[in-house]
């Protein structure tokens, strides 16, 4: 259906195309015989003929100019009505493609171009996904395959379509995308789109939830770089029982939305070398709104939770930094 709407409008615009240009070229050489043939003007040639034409079908009227009496007046009345007709058609079908275009997008039929992160799925917790990317301002760098219509609006482009189709994910530009997440409410399905978007893209970074932990590893062996399964939801919620504090903290660190966020920060050649307490220095230095603490260093072969402060930070690892608003600004 697609491709036949394609096709329909290609053959509207060059229906109108080739209307618009046929009555200018007509309108002038009309113009142009009765003007400088039976009337015998030698000041109008047919570039003359050409301008004039234009201008009397747009209605502008400059007035340089004007035909002669008889044959010159009738050719101007109808040049004058076919130009009210071909801007009409012309400018009627630009805007219903323009119309269409807008609409493709915004019921998720058009292609997503150049994003950088993608969503595939269709389960409640992409929606969480999404509102915690928006939060860290890359709504413009994300969008979303999803298999039907969202029940409300995400705040990003998105596409409907099958999720296990290759051309859907191609369309999408999974080809192109450095991050892919995949948020499905079957590990079956999400297995499958690991191996698809793997086989499209073999250099983007995927990142996938899971129900079980046999699923975690067939997506890690599937491909994916990052799983979570809803075993760690089943830990976290367990400890309501015993510590409600701690999982008020964990909910606060695990949103950019409140008063406390968790940010990863790579050291690069300018910070090694240096110790942790002297990063945490600059840190809130460069930032007076906000205290940092680092509260965990990984390697490539470990992590360290709580490292001490006079440890000395080597280039490529990463940084765990707590960001919090000082006191004094939530208070105001």
């Amino acid at each position: 259906m697609r491709r036949r709407a394609k096709k329909i409008m290609r053959s509207r615009l060059f229906f109108v195309a080739g209307f618009f240009l046929t009555m200018w070229v007509v309108c002038a050489l009309l113009f142009y015989y009765s003007e400088h043939v039976v009337a015998g003007r030698r000041d109008i040639d047919i570039w003359a003929s050409l301008y004039w034409s234009i201008i009397t079908m747009a209605t502008i009227g400059y007035g340089d100019i004007v035909p002669t009496r008889g044959a010159g007046w009738l050719v101007a009345g109808f040049t004058a009505v076919m130009g009210i007709l071909a801007y009409t058609l012309t400018v009627s079908v630009i805007a219903d493609a323009f119309l269409q275009a807008s609409m493709k997008k915004l019921l998720g039929l058009a292609p997503l171009k150049k994003k950088k992160i993608l969503v595939i799925g269709d389960d409640e917790s992409c929606y969480e996904i999404i509102d915690e990317l928006r939060l860290n301002e890359l709504d413009k760098e994300t969008g979303w395959i999803t298999a039907s219509q969202p029940k409300r609006d995400p705040g990003i482009d998105y596409m409907v379509g099958e999720l296990a189709d290759e051309e859907t994910l191609r369309k999408a530009g999974v080809g192109g995308a450095q991050h892919v997440i995949i948020c499905t409410r079957e590990d079956s399905q999400a297995i499958h789109l690991t191996l698809l978007v793997r086989k499209i893209n073999p250099e983007t970074r995927i990142s996938a939830i899971a129900k079980n932990a046999e699923t975690e590893e067939l997506l890690r062996q599937a491909g994916a770089h990052y799983t979570l399964s809803t075993r760690l939801l089943g830990r976290t919620i367990a400890s309501s029982v015993f510590e409600p504090a701690v999982l008020e903290v964990i909910k606060e660190l695990t949103t950019r939305q409140g008063q406390a966020d968790l940010i990863e920060e790579t050291i690069t050649e300018n910070l090694a070398e240096k110790t942790l307490a002297e990063i945490e220095h600059e840190l809130n230095k460069q930032d007076p709104n906000h205290t940092y603490k680092i509260i965990a260093v990984k390697t490539k072969t470990a992590i360290t939770i709580l490292p001490p402060p006079q440890r000395k930070a080597e280039k490529g690892e990463k940084i765990v930094i707590v960001k919090a608003r000082k006191q004094n600004l939530m208070a105001e």
